[in-house]
């Protein structure tokens, strides 16, 4: 049993520490990127301690949305250059859990049928892997509706 365990902690420090993380500097960079964004585009969003900015712009009045619910949302992803990655004007169903970082971040506590905006560093969105038209360490911009939670 002892050599189980040390194996699984062993198997788990390897990895953690294989995956990438940035440095300060990077999230500055990263950091000073969305700013400009936000102040081009006359934002006004907060800040959470992981580097999202976001903000609620309509509160639903829904259920509390839940890190387990299933969501239904539309939703506008661009990357702070302007170019649409992707774009869903009709209801879409996601499992919450399986979503990026910033999505679980923002959502999780607030109710369905509200609407938020969400800035979010590669950290908490993609990464470094390029993901159909985004591209690798990109900062993203999202206008999410949050339709219902199943």
């Amino acid at each position: 049993m002892f050599k189980l365990k040390f194996l699984f902690f062993a198997l788990s420090f390897f990895l953690l520490s294989a995956c990438k993380g940035y440095s300060k500097n990077e999230k500055k960079v990263f950091d000073e990127k969305i700013q400009k964004f936000i102040l081009k585009e006359n934002l006004q969003l907060k800040k959470s301690s992981s580097g999202v900015y976001y903000k609620v712009e309509i509160k639903g009045k829904g259920k509390p949305i839940r890190y387990t619910d299933d969501i239904r949302v539309m939703y506008k992803g661009k990357l702070l250059n302007g170019v649409v990655f992707d774009e869903q004007n009709s209801p879409v169903q996601f499992k919450l859990k399986n979503l990026i970082p910033a999505w679980k971040e923002v959502l999780v506590g607030k109710n369905s049928g509200s609407v938020f905006l969400i800035v979010t560093p590669p950290q908490m969105g993609y990464g470094s892997n390029a993901y159909g038209e985004i591209p690798e360490n990109s900062c993203l911009f999202f206008e999410i509706k949050v339709m219902q939670t199943l």
